[in-house]
């Protein structure tokens, strides 16, 4: 696979020689989609955020406010600073991820794959490109795109350019320059000319920037089978026997617990878990595991390598909802979800959440029912719920589910 890192500065165009590049076969993937989804509400990063610039920094719904942070950290060079060794990891983390499974498909030798990044030479991914690509602009140009095209004003336009590292040393490294600054169709010329002088062939090894950015095994390297896994259902017909159970939970206990919120790097881990968890016959693809990390916040207890339980949850206007519950033995069930669902109650509290309410899957209600009784939960009906939690769990609601909730705070009269 050959890959193309594309930069440039705000208001360049990068977008637009993407889609050119697209239309003419080349696959790409776009770092400030990665750091919208790395910033999702409840996330590490957002953690980050939250802890080194304030809830100001939050929309009403929890959600970062990316224009009241660009306009923080793009008037204080520290603060960008800052900012930036947040979420340049986790967002150099997720793009290796989405390198190694573009690598692990099955025409990855044919394929062309973009790198479209702002920050690419400065996080560092320039290094394993086989080549990079500067996308250019007249600053006049790239101001005039920023107040008419994102709506800023001309203070926060001139902020934003001032706030642009300097392109210098990325021209002297790039293997094509691309000039943005006239109409599409120069620009069409340009991309096109340089796209039907790539040599796939000469592609460099990428498992250089695997093992830097995700320090895990290589592409093609031989990994389990998901169905050859052993399965880790908690609650079976045919319980394990009693000794082999005493002596795994007893090894566990030996070792330290640890209780984190899941990260970008999780994302294997998790996919293959909940695989396992729902029983689906084909395993988590990676777009649908980033859906669900957009959606939802995930809650681990590890030992070691080992995850040990998971709880998953979402906020929901006033409400926040756990999904799912699993843990790898019952007799950690007690001392395990006590331990994630005050993490949850913790961020939903950062929420002005109202109530936590554990509505998961039947498989799961057994396990419902001992978090509830560790961690004091009531059990509930649609009835018993304020009509504002009701309109958020309703929909939600399955027959046969059994809920439990546990209020946080008092009620409000309208959705915060």
């Amino acid at each position: 696979m050959y890959i193309i890192g594309l930069t440039g500065n705000i208001a360049t165009g990068k977008s637009t020689v993407c889609s050119i590049l697209e239309q003419l076969g080349a696959r790409v993937i776009d770092a400030d989609t990665v750091a919208h989804a790395i910033l999702k509400r409840g996330s590490p990063a957002w953690r980050g955020v939250v802890d080194a610039f304030g809830y100001d920094m939050l929309q009403y719904d929890g959600h970062v406010d990316r224009r009241k942070l660009g306009a923080l950290v793009f008037n204080d060079a520290a603060k960008l600073k800052t900012l930036e060794r947040i979420t340049h990891p986790a967002v150099g983390a997720e793009l290796a991820l989405l390198v190694r499974d573009a690598l692990n498909e099955t025409d990855a030798g044919d394929q062309v794959l973009v790198v479209e990044a702002v920050k690419l030479y400065e996080a560092g991914m320039h290094e394993f490109m086989d080549a990079l690509w500067v996308v250019t602009a007249p600053v006049a140009e790239q101001k005039r795109r920023l107040m008419q095209e994102r709506g800023m004003s001309e203070t926060e336009a001139d902020a934003r350019l001032r706030s642009q590292p300097a392109l210098d040393e990325k021209l002297k490294r790039a293997n094509m320059v691309i000039d943005n600054g006239g109409s599409i169709e120069d620009t069409r010329v340009q991309v096109l000319r340089a796209f039907v002088a790539l040599d796939p062939a000469s592609a460099g090894d990428k498992t250089p920037l695997l093992m830097r950015w995700l320090r895990l095994q290589p592409p093609h390297a031989q990994t389990p089978n998901i169905s050859e896994l052993p399965r880790a259902d908690v609650v079976t017909t045919e319980p394990s026997p009693p000794a082999q159970t005493a002596v795994v939970a007893e090894t566990v206990r030996a070792v330290e617990w640890h209780v984190r919120r899941a990260k970008p790097s999780d994302a294997r881990m998790l996919a293959e878990l909940l695989t396992r968890i729902e029983g689906r016959a084909e395993p988590l693809g990676r777009a649908e595991m980033l859906e669900r990390l957009g959606k939802y916040g995930y809650w681990l207890v590890r030992a070691e390598e080992q995850t040990l339980a998971l709880a998953a949850w979402q906020a929901e206007n006033l409400a926040a909802i756990v999904h799912e519950l699993w843990v790898a033995h019952i007799e950690h069930a007690p001392r395990a979800f006590p331990q994630l669902l005050q993490g949850i109650e913790d961020e939903a509290n950062a929420l002005t959440c109202e109530v936590v309410v554990l509505l998961v899957p039947e498989r799961a209600a057994p396990l419902a029912q001992v978090a509830a009784e560790s961690a004091q939960y009531e059990i509930v009906t649609l009835d018993d719920l304020h009509k504002l939690w009701r309109s958020v769990i309703e929909p939600m609601y399955q027959h046969g589910q059994v809920m439990y909730a546990k209020r946080l705070r008092e009620m409000v009269t309208k959705p915060i």
